[in-house]
């Protein structure tokens, strides 16, 4: 169900905008039970908000049933108006506070899965030096794959993003960071050669594709002439069934590097032409305001990453 009339939403009121906070949580949650599981309520002072915020606005907001939780475009758009609201006080609040010189407020960073084993990615030494400079400001962190990472920015889940430069959609800026390289890799049983990339399927080897296909090492290894296919979602399942030794599949180098398996992971011959090298930027929604905790995050990583460099 969709937008039941055209009439126009008037004045917001306290209780609505205690209702579009509370519609935010389940979105971000995923649903009501988790919402109020993690935030200490009732899930029924959930569920009467989120049907409040529904017949005051005219709409349902999302779908809720057997087949999961997720939101309706309506509810997408909703979602985004009251993030856009959030943003508006935080910033009244943060203006005030700087003119107290003290940095207050809320910042969500989301980071591609993945990073920590990445020597140029130094996320945990952006945290810590934010941490230093803005106490008083809550962080969340969350870890996503690409493909939903640009979503969840999209949709403004978070406010920034360290993403693949290749995953961004029009409506986001972005600026570099650092670097990743990818390979195919193998891990051959003891005693047997590698596979070569021209080989795998008179051998009988597999080749495991990401469950999105965007541009990149995904997308790179459905070019692959192999024996069968498998589906992973997430790099450590792609190195799981590499680690077989029955698979190729495509893996950061540096995850490679800093990681032990019973098989090590070798480069498959002949595909070194299929080396690729992504680009990692700091990114945001364009029109969405940047409040100061946003751009301190923003100089700290980049400054974090040209030290690094």
């Amino acid at each position: 169900m969709g937008v039941r009339q055209t009439r126009l939403i008037g004045n917001l009121s306290e209780a609505d905008l205690k209702n579009m906070r509370i519609f935010r949580r389940v979105a971000d949650a995923g649903g009501v039970t988790a919402a109020a599981d993690l935030n200490g309520a009732e899930k029924s002072t959930y569920s009467r908000a989120l049907k409040a915020l529904e017949d005051r606005l005219d709409g349902a907001l999302c779908e809720r049933g057997p087949h999961g939780f997720h939101l309706t475009e309506y509810g997408r758009r909703v979602y985004s108006a009251a993030t856009s609201l959030e943003d508006a006080l935080g910033n009244v609040r943060t203006e005030i506070n700087g003119a107290r010189k003290s940095l207050t407020g809320a910042l969500s960073l989301g980071v591609a899965d993945n990073m920590l084993t990445n020597p140029a990615a130094k996320i945990s030494d952006a945290l810590e030096a934010f941490f230093q400079r803005a106490p008083a400001v809550s962080v969340s962190l969350s870890i996503y794959p690409p493909d939903q990472l640009a979503q969840v920015l999209a949709d403004r889940r978070v406010h920034l993003a360290v993403i693949g430069a290749k995953n961004l959609e029009r409506s986001m800026t972005a600026t570099p960071l650092f670097d990743e390289e990818y390979a195919l890799y193998c891990c051959p049983h003891p005693g047997q050669h590698p596979p070569h990339i021209d080989t795998l399927r008179s051998r009988g080897i597999g080749v495991v594709h990401r469950n999105f296909s965007g541009p990149g090492p995904s997308e790179d290894s459905l070019r692959i002439t192999a024996a069968w296919s498998v589906l992973a979602s997430g790099i450590e399942a792609v190195a799981t069934y590499i680690n077989t030794g029955r698979c190729v599949g495509f893996l950061p180098r540096h995850y490679v590097e800093g990681i032990r398996t019973r098989r090590p992971f070798v480069e498959v011959p002949g595909s070194e032409s299929m080396r690729r090298q992504t680009t990692f930027v700091v990114a945001q929604e364009t029109a969405r305001t940047k409040s100061h905790p946003m751009i301190l995050m923003s100089d700290i990583l980049k400054s974090v990453m040209r030290a690094e460099g």
